[in-house]
């Protein structure tokens, strides 16, 4: 029974240890992310964003299970297309359809947003669209950044679907910056840029003859109709924003992740983790229906969980510095192989 009930809810483990364990803090301590920098005062310059993605692109080209890593892509708004006349601020970027295909893992747009000496709160709401015409537009994000009343300040938004759009064909008419809580809506940064992680081809697996990675046996495959699945590893992608915790406000990179779970029955003799479990699986059978006669708990059969995890790369704003990035190794992150135990 127990197992089964696991099993169910086993595609919600993650999400479920963390809401569990929000009010004990200990899942955060064990991360490193008990010491949070304060979201108000995060400034992350250009030079340092593109330091430290590179270092941990570099790490993520060491542990990945992936045969290509996305390369880092910078670029820059072309000041002429600013429009400083009217009241938004519209960003021009040199982005073009590509020859290849191209696939964006992610892209934000990055300004050094000026002083904030309009108003009494420094917390604004920003809109970013995509310009699609002259009066069409699509919302790409929309957050609250905190600037300074008395320096510039670095912010930066989720602009994915837009990049992703210009290599896809699609005309490049530029962002436009709407200051919800600004006079005027208008919010003229002093620079900007768009940094976009970006594969020059669909990304691809490495294959199970790889060295780097050992064969992923015990992936998931089609079962026949009304058959019952045994244990097997399924997929399962975690998306920190959508945790909606303020310790994972300071996570710059990934932005989701493959955690993958393990679900499935556990027949006798099926791809025992250990020892233990075997000897365990068979006291299961011999024991039912004595449990049953003598009206007690049988030893129950083995369960369906990992028997191998990897560690995560995680690139996040540094607890100590607000102005610089620190690239971390989360263990037990990642389930790679499941087994009966």
């Amino acid at each position: 029974m127990g197992c089964n009930l696991w099993a169910t809810t086993a595609a919600w483990t993650f999400l479920y240890i963390v809401q569990v364990l929000s009010a004990d803090s200990s899942l955060f301590q064990d991360l490193g992310l008990s010491t949070l920098p304060d979201v108000t005062k995060i400034n992350i310059s250009q030079d340092e964003y593109t330091r430290m993605m590179s270092l941990y692109l570099d790490s993520r080209q060491q542990h990945s299970t992936e045969d290509s890593i996305p390369k880092l892509i910078t670029f820059y708004a072309v000041k002429r297309d600013w429009w400083p006349n009217r009241e938004d601020s519209r960003l021009k970027f040199p982005i073009r359809p590509s020859s290849q295909e191209m696939e964006v893992e992610s892209a934000q747009l990055r300004i050094l947003a000026p002083a904030f000496v309009d108003g009494h709160s420094t917390a604004v709401r920003i809109q970013v669209n995509q310009v699609l015409g002259v009066r069409r537009r699509r919302l790409v994000d929309e957050k609250v950044i905190y600037l300074s009343p008395n320096l510039t300040k670095w912010c930066e938004f989720e602009v994915t679907s837009a990049v992703q759009s210009w290599f896809n064909g699609e005309r490049n008419l530029g962002l436009e910056l709407v200051c919800i809580d600004c006079r005027n809506n208008y919010l003229k940064p002093v620079e900007a840029a768009i940094s976009a992680l970006v594969y020059p081809e669909h990304r691809r697996f490495r294959r199970a003859s790889s060295p780097y990675q050992p064969a992923r046996r015990t992936d998931c495959r089609e079962s026949r109709k009304g058959t019952k699945r045994k244990c097997c590893r399924h997929n399962m992608i975690v998306k920190f924003a959508e945790l909606k915790f303020p310790e994972m406000v300071s996570i710059v990179q990934p932005k989701s992740y493959e955690a993958g779970f393990c679900q499935g029955q556990c027949p006798p003799n099926y791809n025992h983790a250990t020892n233990h479990s075997r000897i365990q699986s068979l006291l299961h059978q011999m024991d039912r229906k004595n449990a049953k006669r003598l009206n007690r708990r049988a030893i129950p059969k083995a369960c369906c969980t990992p028997s191998k995890l990897e560690p995560l790369e995680i690139l996040r704003v540094n607890p100590s510095d607000n102005t610089k990035l620190i690239v971390e190794k989360w263990d037990n992150m990642q389930v790679i192989e499941c087994a009966c135990s």
